[in-house]
Parts: structure tokens; sequence; C-alpha cells
């Protein structure tokens, strides 16, 4: 049997998620919205698809290949977008041979192909029309091509009233940010029989291979994670919860029906509730709202910013430690300066590091610390306090210049805030390679270059010249 997939829809009704990929490409409980759909004809045994598509169409074609991955063999052709289902079929090449099946590739459905089409077939009718419930099931079983019925398979159009097959199951349509929200609520607690990928590791947890999850998680409810995830054992998981691929969780975040898209980091303390989280965009469905967060340390897109996955905050620990260890002998030399002083205090000074707390209004903020620093004159023995810091977890031992809150709070230019955004760090280029003395404007462009061009190889390298400085004369000079 022919089979005719529209995946054609341009997707605007749910911008932003469709800015740069279109609807069949959507993750949605751990697979692409067209996966569901292939994966429900091959249990119907139906192993061969033309796919129409229009936005983005290099891209499916790519991700599907020849369907091989699928057990299915796949063609495809493209239209303008949101054609008419029968302007589509008399553009094809060549015209499926009834009877045929047209179903939709841009909305979701349970796996109800095999029994639709067992229960058409009986059905003398021209076109019989699957309904879900009550609701179109976006499926059509044609013996001919009668274009007024075609219109069935229109997600935008009024239905003609034609022969139906009531089938068992659920759809989505998809049509709004609240729809996709919900669609994957609702894969993830069975109400659209789908087959989820992960297997379950704890009651009401599923969770795809290289996850790091942990059945204290779950406070109530159902979730559904994805592949090569990392929560943190204090993170809350409660109501139903979809965490698609590569996503990061960090310390004591609270996620509640919620979904959170592929490549996001949620960062300590955050609390997401009714709501999609792409990247660092957080998208509440009651209200519509998009907010764009720019502190990564609340929200980051981990495919362009790989922050919380470089030197992480156990190994900036660690190392810490380890330079303790190693400057014990500078430790002895500034006591003994420090003896031959009168009144030698240290200097203390408030400055923002990398850990979060709640501010007065119970939201998530980068907290200061207080930095310390000894009233000598060399540069490698005045800052040796700051170690204590990066130990602590309050600096990274690479990062931008640490500054006050107060200054953070002064940068109000773009180009300001994507500098804010970078790790406070013990060395970093600004520390090692620009004065002291400088503008401040000249330290926040060298931060900001610093941020855009992050690899964890250019952090080694700043490491291997810090150690470097160590012995030169200006870390010396009094």
């Amino acid at each position: 049997m022919d089979v005719i997939i529209l995946a054609d829809r341009k997707g605007q009704e749910l911008l932003p998620l469709t800015d740069n990929t279109c609807i069949p490409l959507l993750p949605l409980a751990g697979k692409s919205v067209l996966e569901h759909t292939l994966e429900a004809l091959v249990q119907a045994g139906l192993r061969q698809a033309h796919i129409v598509l229009s936005p983005h169409a290099e891209a499916v074609k790519d991700f599907f290949c020849t369907g091989e991955r699928w057990g299915m063999a796949l063609t495809f052709s493209t239209s303008r977008g949101e054609e008419t289902p029968q302007q589509v079929l008399a553009s094809l090449s060549i015209a499926p041979e009834p009877p045929f099946l047209l179903l939709r590739g841009d909305v979701v459905r349970s796996s109800m192909v095999g029994d639709f089409v067992a229960q058409a077939q009986v059905l003398a009718a021209p076109c019989v029309q699957a309904r879900c419930g009550g609701d179109n099931g976006f499926m059509l079983f044609c013996r001919e091509l009668r274009p007024n019925v075609l219109a069935n398979a229109d997600w935008t159009l009024a239905e003609e009233a034609i022969p139906s097959v009531d089938v068992v199951g659920g759809v989505a349509k998809l049509d709004s940010l609240a729809g996709f929200h919900q669609a994957n609520l609702d894969a993830a607690a069975g109400r659209i029989p789908l087959l989820l990928p992960g297997l379950q590791t704890a009651l009401g947890m599923t969770q795809g291979r290289n996850s790091q999850a942990y059945p204290q998680n779950i406070k109530q409810g159902i979730a559904l994670i994805g592949a090569y995830c990392s929560l943190h054992p204090s993170v809350e998981l409660s109501g139903e919860v979809v965490i698609g691929d590569h996503v990061i969780i960090d310390r004591r975040a609270s996620i509640a029906d919620s979904v959170i898209l592929p490549h996001s980091y949620v960062g300590e303390l955050v609390e997401v509730r009714n709501a999609i989280v792409r990247g660092n965009e957080l998208i509440r469905v009651d209200s519509g709202a998009i907010l764009k967060i720019t502190d990564t340390f609340l929200l980051a897109d981990l495919t362009t910013n790989p922050l919380h996955q470089g030197l992480g905050d156990a190994y900036n620990r660690s190392a810490g430690v380890v330079l303790l260890v190693l400057s014990l002998p500078l430790w002895l030399l500034a006591a003994v300066l420090l003896a031959g002083q009168k009144n030698a205090t240290p200097l203390a000074c408030r400055l923002r590091g990398n850990k979060i707390k709640l501010d007065d209004f119970g939201l998530p903020q980068r907290a200061e610390f207080v930095a310390w620093e000894l009233p000598l004159g060399f540069p490698v023995l005045r800052y040796l306090p700051r170690l204590w810091a990066v130990i602590s977890g309050d600096l990274r031992l690479v990062g931008a210049l640490p500054v006050s809150l107060e200054t953070s709070a002064q940068r109000t230019e773009n180009w300001e805030q994507f500098a804010d955004q970078a790790p406070a760090g013990l060395f970093g280029p600004t520390q090692l390679l620009i004065p002291a003395d400088a503008p401040e404007e000249e330290k926040l462009l060298s931060d900001s270059f610093y941020w855009a061009n992050f690899s964890i190889r250019q952090d080694f390298r700043y490491l291997a010249l810090a150690l470097r400085g160590l012995l030169s004369a200006k870390a010396w000079r009094g």
C-alpha cells in the first residue's frame, strides 16, 4: 500500500521552537515528531512511504536518509508549505496507487495505524477518515482521489463529513506552544501511547542510555529522561516531566510539569514550573511569555556555551587543593614578611563568585564571597588567599576577572552582559595579560573575547601561562 506523509507545515504557531528547525524534527518524548509516525507505520507493517516537506527539507532528509534505520524505504518531495492535500497530490511526479494511506507527519498520534487500516478496508466507502475520541486523527484511507474529502488531512481547514473509523489512542495537533508542552506530558504519562526510549529505572522514572539520575529525584509523578543526561542527586522532579537528551540539571533545582529540551543546562536552585526550557529560553505555557536568561549559571544552551561541562566544579576544587599544597613554601614566605610589618592586616573585598543563592525574592543569583588579600607588594603573595575561594567553589581556576555585584549591575549593554556570563576565575587573560591599572572597558573587552572563544584547551593554556608567570619578574615586582 502506498503511504503519503504530509509534513510541510511552516510551524509559525510554534515559534520560537521552529526558528531554526521544523515541526517534523522537534523533539517530543525522546524522539523527533516524525519518528513517532514512522514507528507507527512499521508497527502496522507498512514499510514504504513518501514524505512531503517544506521548511528545512534538507535537514529532514539528512536526518532520515533512506529510512533504513527505521526499517523503511523513504522518498521525499517538497512543496511551498501548507498546500492543500489535493495540491500536494497533484504535484507528485508519481501519483499514489489506490488504495493508499494519506496521513500527517507533523502531528503526534498513538500507534493506531494498523487498527485504522484494518477497519477502513472493511468499509466500501471511497474515503475513510480516522477519528480518535471524536477528534480528527489526520489519517485517510483513500480508494479514490476526491478533492472535497482530502481536506480532512489539512490541519488548517474544516473537516468534511465522510465515513470514519474510531480508533483507540490519542492525537496531538501541536498547533501551539501549550499544545506541544501538553503532548510531551501526555506521551510521558501514557495518555498518548507511544514507543518511548529508555528503561524504567525507578517507579515513575524512565531514562535513556548513559544518563545519570537517581530514584530520589522523583518526588511524585512521572519523569521521562533522555540519553546522556546528568541530574544531581538533590534535583527534585514532580508532576509530569520530560527531559531531552544531553541535559544537565544542577544542585537543588526543582522541575515540575515541564519540558526541558535537549542540550539545556538548568542551574543550581533554579525552579521551573509549567514551562518549556530550550537552552537559555524559558517559555511559560500558561502566559506565552518567552524569557531569555542571560546568566548562564541559571539557564544555558550547551550547544553554544560549554561552561558547565568545561573544567568542572569537582576538577577545580581538587586542583585548588593541589595548588594549595604546592604553595605551602609561599605561605611560609608570606608569614615571614608579614611578621616584619606592623599592623599587617589582610584586606577584604566582596566579589561576585560562581555559587548560586536565593535573593530576597526567592530567585537564584550568583552569590558574593569575601576575597582576601595580603598586604604585601608581591602579586604572587598578595593573592595567595584566593586559593581558598577556588577550593570553596567561589572561583574557578581559569575564568573572567571577578567583580563586585555593584559593578556587574552597572553592565547593561549586550556585549557587557555577554562578558558577564563567564565564570569568575583565579587566572585568566585579564588577570595575566592586562595591567591592573588598565581601563575597565579594556578589561571587560578581554573577558568578552575570552568567553566568545572559550575552550578547555584554551583554559589549560592559561593555566600553563600562570605557572610560567610565577617565575617571572612581574610576579615578584613589589
